[in-house]
């Protein structure tokens, strides 16, 4: 089995990678190889229903033309599959779902493909296990999370720098000071810390829970194909 992974920054890139590491360990048995692609940030679906060809290093804007590519490359490779994992931000998730399936068709992907959206963010995966937050932070401040809806269109990785970052999200932002590398830098921390103490099944997270299935789906019917052979 072989996946793809396309993720709008580095530290989705991190947490996949952790994620990875405990599906080779649910399947022993199964050869799972994979390579992850990360970007500089979401980018833009062009409104006539085509994205900007020109490479801006933004994930829907180079998106169809790179899965193009990608699906020629492994078209002679068994069970590959291209996984695109995407922040929702304020898309309705349905919605942008179809879009994203109704442009890939349109674009003539035929190497299976998924579209996993991280709903509202990345770090609804990681606010989805209170348990690794807590492992990995033990001085964690509960309080931060105790309104927080899980996978609601709502502050996300504010609420985590409240609970984990030292000083909170003030402190985060006056030493960002304006700019997004700090925050990058601690986001980055926070899927590799706490992305390594999650559990592979027990998230409350519906997103997450999507995007592990996709990936456990295909897993198990490469292995049932190999089982008939």
């Amino acid at each position: 089995m072989y996946f793809q992974f396309l993720t709008e920054d580095k530290s989705t890139e991190m947490l996949v990678e952790q994620i990875m590491i405990k599906l080779k360990e649910a399947y022993p048995k199964k050869e799972l190889f994979y390579d992850i692609k990360s970007f500089r940030g979401i980018g833009h679906l062009k409104k006539c229903g085509t994205v900007r060809q020109q490479k801006t290093g933004k994930l829907l804007n180079d998106l169809f033309p790179i899965m193009r590519g990608m699906g020629k490359t492994l078209l002679g490779v068994e069970h590959a599959a291209i996984i695109v994992i995407l922040d929702n931000d304020k898309n309705d998730n349905a919605a942008f779902r179809d879009e994203l399936n109704q442009m890939a068709a349109g674009n003539m992907i035929l190497t299976d493909y998924e579209f996993c959206i991280a709903v509202k963010e990345m770090e609804a995966w990681l606010l989805g296990d209170v348990k690794a937050i807590e492992a990995a932070y033990p001085n964690a401040r509960k309080a931060a999370w105790k309104d927080y809806e899980q996978d609601g269109i709502c502050d996300t990785w504010e609420v985590l720098a409240n609970a984990v970052y030292p000083g909170g999200l003030t402190a985060l932002k006056k030493k960002a000071a304006g700019a997004y590398t700090q925050i990058g830098i601690a986001k980055c921390e926070w899927a590799r810390l706490i992305g390594a103490q999650m559990s592979l099944t027990e998230n409350v997270s519906p997103s997450y829970q999507f995007f592990v299935r996709s990936l456990t789906k295909r897993i198990e019917t490469a292995q049932a194909r190999a089982v008939k052979a």
